[in-house]
């Protein structure tokens, strides 16, 4: 080990120097403790053995400067006097020594003390280790998370792409939503689109949980349900008695493909259509939220059937339930995470506040009743987190 002595007797330097070589250290020698502190300034040094006093700078205000100062590594102190009072001894620590011999000190004393230095230095060395270790591993996670933000930040992009965009796609139904994720991304998605001059057709569904799966599954969905439309899938063959598709049989259709096994979450929906000119419509509830019908005189009722959710069990049957919207009635459909969003003391939104806010807001606009439900929600849930995506899709008949 590389050890500095700074004693201003050439001698007491000469003496200590000479028996360090013997034990196999390697010896830097300084005459006072100004010496002392330049060399230390400008070579690596671990361990110091200084006199008390010395001209300049004695050992004591050598041993200040030294645990004032910036250093990469830690410097072991060990302070040689003449005195051997209590008091000198506490001071000496007291100022940061890490040990204190008197100068009728025992060889073989100090060699046990230089021997306790060199442990404490070495697990101090593979502390330094260690901590550089961690600090570069954690310079590797926070890169990692850097990219996986700008990951979810643009799988957030992708998902509010396939949200609806257009209220005005029917001049005879008004639309609004609203959607907030638990996350940066969500299970949650909807969306409302024509289906020949008459229908319009919707869907909003919930995947189970949230995060990056359920987002992943819900973008799956929602490019499928555009491919079903697309294709015709949703429009009922020539010769039916339909115009367009039975709401259950759709539905079935996404069940048989979408077996989720141990593989994709399953999810809820509800899939329907309403014909703008009649305001007659079919709508089948697979496991979701039952939908509301919110007349315009104030009073709401719940329709559906509850059924399966989608993608858990095979074969099994759904059922369409029809429904008619007069002028200024509204179909609303929403999410688990409205009704279960909780307060400060764990107490529910429930679905009762959630019915009064449609009858409320019946003689306003859509928009006005998805703006309040946020508003309220924000308030209700205070300084809480979103714990389940939050989304609401308003169909009112002009």
């Amino acid at each position: 080990m590389r050890i500095l002595i700074a004693d201003d007797a050439s001698d007491a330097r000469e003496i200590l120097g000479r028996l360090l070589k013997r034990w196999g250290h390697e010896v830097v020698t300084a005459s006072n403790g100004r010496e002392a502190w330049e060399i230390l300034e400008r070579e690596t040094i671990r361990l110091v053995i200084s006199d008390w006093m010395m001209p300049e700078v004695d050992g004591l205000e050598l041993c200040i400067r030294i645990r004032a100062g910036q250093w990469d590594h830690y410097i072991y102190f060990i302070l040689l006097t003449a005195r051997d009072d209590k008091d000198d001894l506490i001071e000496g620590m007291t100022a940061g020594a890490d040990d204190f011999l008197t100068k009728s000190f025992n060889f073989e004393e100090l060699r046990v003390r230089l021997r306790a230095a060199e442990r404490i230095l070495s697990l101090e060395s593979q502390l330094a280790s260690r901590n550089s270790k961690l600090e570069e591993t954690n310079r590797k996670l926070h890169a990692a998370l850097d990219r996986i933000e700008q990951d979810l930040r643009a799988a957030a992009a992708l998902q509010a792409s396939l949200l609806p965009k257009d209220p005005n796609v029917s001049p005879a139904v008004a639309l609004a939503w609203l959607f907030l994720p638990a996350t940066e991304i969500g299970g949650d998605i909807f969306d409302f689109f024509r289906l020949n001059d008459r229908d319009l057709g919707f869907y909003h569904l919930d995947v189970a949980g949230h995060g990056v799966p359920s987002a992943m599954m819900s973008v799956t969905l929602s490019r499928t349900m555009s491919a079903e439309l697309g294709e015709g899938h949703l429009i009922a063959p020539p010769g039916g008695e339909s115009r367009v598709r039975a709401p259950d049989a759709v539905v079935a259709d996404l069940n048989r493909r979408f077996q989720s096994g141990d593989i994709a979450p399953y999810f809820t929906m509800v899939y329907g259509y309403i014909d703008t000119q009649s305001g007659h419509g079919e709508l089948c509830q697979a496991g979701h939220p039952h939908p509301l019908l919110a007349r315009r005189d104030g009073r709401v009722e719940q329709v559906g059937h509850g059924g399966f959710a989608v993608g858990m069990l095979e074969g099994v049957p759904y059922d369409s339930v029809g429904f008619t919207l007069e002028s200024g009635d509204r179909l609303i459909l929403y999410s688990d995470g409205i009704t279960d969003s909780r307060n400060a003391e764990g107490e529910s939104f429930e679905l009762e506040r959630l019915i009064g806010l449609a009858g409320d807001c019946s003689d306003t606009p859509p928009a006005t009743l998805t703006t309040r439900v946020d508003e309220i929600l924000r308030v209700w849930r205070g300084a809480g987190e979103i714990e389940d995506d939050i989304s609401l899709l308003v169909l009112q008949r002009r």
